[in-house]
């Protein structure tokens, strides 16, 4: 894999940190995963602005959106790709990597967890790459994904995913006052197809006819089990969304 640093273009093996840097030992850097189809990163003016915005919390710097766009167009180029799952993480620089789209599974089987998630820290909605706890709990449920309260008791979201309901055939999600993260597909789903916004407790996900996840990469997908609960097979509702996303 080839790699950007900082716009050099690198062997990812030969890729080295300081042993001061910030990202590296205390987690204070931001990131971005971003979908490429046809050797473009899609969504790349959302991304961007909330990459922007997370940056400008942890007090970070960041280069020019034109000048990030050429060096992920350069990295998509190095390694041969036209789609590819792509990461680009700032700290005390701008690292770049793509690499092939993940497998999709036929079928996402989800859990819920009692770990919740502080709505009221300062980090809440920046997407950091202090990421152990979501990783922690994705890995010890077994699952596909894992659906994380707030403090306050309310459906936040996913570790890796925003959330989206369907009952009697209307479209919720939690709003940001719950404090979850401001997705880009989850911005780009609700531009093209209504959505109501709530604040739901968790208990309410009993009460959902369908489920689903979206993040930049899975895009939108229907949860097949919630707790080992088969759920009905998913409507077009969110697919017709999906369709009109401009990537």
């Amino acid at each position: 894999m080839i790699v950007s640093w900082n716009g050099h273009l690198i062997e990812g093996g030969e890729f080295t940190l300081q042993v001061s840097d910030g990202v590296f030992l205390r987690g204070e850097g931001v990131f971005e995963t971003i979908r490429a189809e046809k050797g473009e990163p899609c969504l790349w003016n959302q991304h961007f602005e909330r990459l922007a915005y997370s940056a400008e919390k942890l007090g970070l710097k960041i280069p020019d959106r034109l000048i990030l766009l050429d060096w992920i167009r350069r990295v998509i180029v190095a390694n041969q790709l036209l789609t590819a799952r792509l990461r680009l993480t700032l700290g005390e620089g701008c690292l770049i990597s793509a690499e092939p789209l993940p497998e999709e599974r036929d079928e996402i089987h989800v859990v819920t967890s009692n770990c919740p998630i502080n709505e009221q820290s300062p980090l809440a909605q920046i997407k950091c790459t202090s990421y152990a706890e979501n990783m922690f709990l994705l890995r010890e449920s077994g699952a596909d994904e894992v659906i994380r309260p707030n403090t306050r008791g309310e459906i936040c979201e996913g570790c890796i995913s925003n959330l989206f309901f369907v009952k009697d055939s209307v479209i919720y999600t939690p709003s940001l006052e719950t404090g979850c993260l401001p997705g880009v597909m989850r911005q780009e789903v609700m531009r093209h197809i209504k959505v109501r916004e709530v604040e739901w407790v968790m208990a309410d996900l009993k009460d959902c006819d369908e489920i689903w996840l979206s993040n930049a990469l899975r895009r939108l997908r229907g949860v097949t089990s919630i707790n080992g609960r088969i759920l009905p097979r998913p409507s077009e509702l969110l697919s017709r969304a999906l369709a009109k996303v401009v990537v």
